[in-house]
């Protein structure tokens, strides 16, 4: 997909230009970490696939956004952005296989049993990645957010300790796979500072 079509569908969805910048551009950056990742992997990445998801993840982030901006309650129901995006794009006609991605892309793809141990505001099913360029994706994730700041590996990892046990062994699993990418470098390059 030209980015030229992805920059028009954020730009379709965000209710300002400051929230369409704030989201692409996390967007920017994890299909930046993404790709750097799938060069460590040795299972076959379709990357245009993963930049494409990787570009769109958060588009279903704009409703969110402003909803949150006028009430800090609707934080709860953040992790439904994902479903929302993946609504969303469905909707615009694309490829089943980004729905999927996008949906699954909280955390490191989260189980029933974690929906429903967490009190986590999302439907009680698996939103598991179920392949290589999800994986790919929700791991990339990790290491940026929207606020905008970089997250240093170890620092992410004993907040996954902390708070999702099972997500942290799957974080330090999947770093073994794919890498630790420098975000000394990133956060240089793109001006955020770094947790």
């Amino acid at each position: 997909m030209k980015e030229s079509d992805i920059i028009a569908l954020h730009k379709k969805y965000a209710p300002s230009e400051e929230d369409f910048n704030l989201v692409y551009e996390h967007c920017s950056v994890v299909a930046e970490i993404a790709l750097w990742c799938a060069g460590n992997t040795h299972e076959p990445v379709d990357r245009e696939l993963l930049r494409t998801a990787a570009l769109l993840h958060d588009i279903g982030s704009h409703p969110f956004l402003a909803a949150w901006s006028v009430n800090e309650s609707y934080s709860r129901i953040y992790p439904q952005h994902a479903m929302m995006g993946a609504k969303l794009l469905a909707e615009e006609g694309l490829d089943p296989n980004i729905c999927s991605i996008i949906e699954t892309h909280p955390l490191l793809g989260v189980s029933k049993e974690e929906i429903i141990e967490n009190k986590t505001a999302m439907p009680a099913r698996d939103f598991i990645p179920q392949t290589i360029e999800g994986r790919l994706l929700c791991y990339a994730d990790r290491f940026h957010s929207k606020k905008p700041i970089f997250s240093k590996y170890d620092t992410y990892l004993e907040n996954l300790k902390q708070k999702f046990p099972k997500q942290a062994v799957k974080f330090e699993a999947w770093a073994k796979e794919f890498g630790i990418p420098d975000i000394e470098l990133l956060a240089k390059k793109y001006g955020h500072p770094i947790r």
